[in-house]
């Protein structure tokens, strides 16, 4: 019988290794055993739990692998969502173009988790990243990154200097928006940073990107419509910097952008671009792996928005159960689940599922509303009469993964009867 999965990851030379001198990972079983076989609702699990669906996993795998052979794109999902190397390798075998990240420690983690290639979607400035993504590169790994200013170009050609590699470094100039992220704020901004970076000996200009995840109505324009507008810029970039030809010559020339919410006008958009010869049409979306029953399957071409038509929807993977720990007023129950548990920068989990502390079968959760959250606790309206006791368990759906995972350590992947098939650590 071995030990459950461990909290802390040490790293010997360019492997991972668990250090087993540190507490069991949250939410798995009080007693030692084998690391799968076990049932979530086990005696001597310590709630809460979170955990994925492998079934709901393979189906959106497969979902997103279809969409990209269809439409003729790549998927350089963001490895941030997860930060999981078991999860970076299904993507992997799932045939994705690269994982993006948005720093250097990212990209450094996920190189020595075996990932291929890596996109940072993000300026890198500081002279030490810069030195550790010139020597990164080669025997198996490449990495690019954002340049959106003439600073940013400037200290990238300083360090290269000093440096000499054997081959220029790609970069990207990144299309932001006004009071947005990163990124140059017009086409007429973009041209000079990209002159500057195809000016220089030792960068090669490989692409224009963009995010357009958080963009939303704005006076009379829908959001499509505002999101149209930003990847249409894009493509003008793209379109007048190919027309001067400063792009590197390369069968890799990129363009990018699409986070979980607009992949589908991604593609829609950036098809239509002439950029005087072949390029590479990649979208990043992170959240389709996992999905979830919040903000982004309210708004994913593949959730309830539906947008693309699709025959298949993308479906949510994560539950978080905790214990119902006090029903303190007819209509109030608190439930342990809590900030330091679950994403709550969108909407608040949504009650899924139940299981009653004396039953053994799992029933769709009564109507009930989580209308607030503590750092453990759930606070949960519910009708006077609602079957729900102390010691009954509770499923949450969540609504945006990425704050979610950073939360677990280690997190249970199960079959359709709730027994743990493989374990996905996070290295956050």
């Amino acid at each position: 019988m071995g030990d459950y999965p461990q909290v802390h990851v040490a790293r010997a030379g360019s492997m991972l290794v668990d250090d087993t001198d540190v507490p069991r990972a949250k939410g798995f079983p009080l007693s030692a055993g084998d690391a799968t076989g076990w049932s979530i609702f086990d005696r001597d699990i310590p709630y809460p739990i979170a955990l994925m669906s492998e079934s709901a996993l393979d189906h959106n795998g497969a979902t997103m692998r279809a969409f990209c052979l269809r439409n003729g794109v790549d998927l350089a999902p963001h490895g941030k969502t997860t930060m999981s190397p078991e999860l970076f390798r299904r993507q992997i075998d799932d045939g994705v173009w690269a994982i993006t990240a948005a720093t250097t420690w990212q990209a450094m983690v996920m190189q020595e988790c075996g990932v291929p290639r890596v996109l940072i979607a993000n300026e890198v400035v500081s002279p030490g990243e810069i030195e550790w993504l010139a020597g990164a590169r080669g025997d198996g790994f490449d990495v690019m990154c954002y340049v959106d200013s003439l600073d940013g170009v400037a200290v990238f050609d300083e360090v290269l200097g000093r440096l000499q590699p054997a081959r220029p470094f790609p970069v990207l100039v990144e299309m932001g928006v006004p009071a947005g992220r990163a990124g140059v704020r017009s086409i007429e901004q973009g041209l000079a940073v990209a002159g500057a970076a195809a000016s220089s000996v030792h960068l090669a200009l490989t692409g224009v990107a963009g995010f357009e995840g958080l963009l939303g109505a704005r006076g009379d324009r829908s959001a499509l419509q505002v999101v149209d507008d930003f990847l249409d810029q894009i493509v003008d970039l793209a379109c007048e910097i190919a027309r001067r030809g400063w792009f590197e010559p390369s069968p890799d020339l990129i363009l990018t952008a699409g986070g979980s919410l607009y992949f589908d006008r991604v593609v829609s958009r950036f098809s239509r671009a002439e950029l005087g010869g072949p390029y590479r049409l990649v979208i990043r979306s992170g959240c389709y792996l996992t999905h979830d029953d919040g903000s982004v399957h309210r708004s994913s071409p593949m959730g309830e928005a539906s947008r693309t038509g699709y025959p298949e929807h993308l479906v949510p993977a994560i539950e978080v159960w905790g214990t119902v720990l006090s029903r303190p007023e007819p209509t109030r129950a608190i439930v342990g689940v809590g900030r330091r548990d679950v994403s709550f920068d969108g909407l608040l989990p949504v009650a899924k599922r139940v299981r009653g502390r004396d039953q053994t079968t799992v029933e769709v959760a009564p109507p009930m509303r989580t209308v607030a959250l503590n750092d453990q606790h759930a606070f949960i309206d519910l009708e006077e009469d609602t079957p729900l006791a102390v010691g009954d368990l509770v499923g949450f759906g969540i609504s945006h993964p990425c704050t979610t995972f950073d939360k677990w350590r280690a997190i249970p992947i199960v079959g359709d009867d709730y027994r743990v098939v493989s374990v996905a650590r996070t290295l956050f």
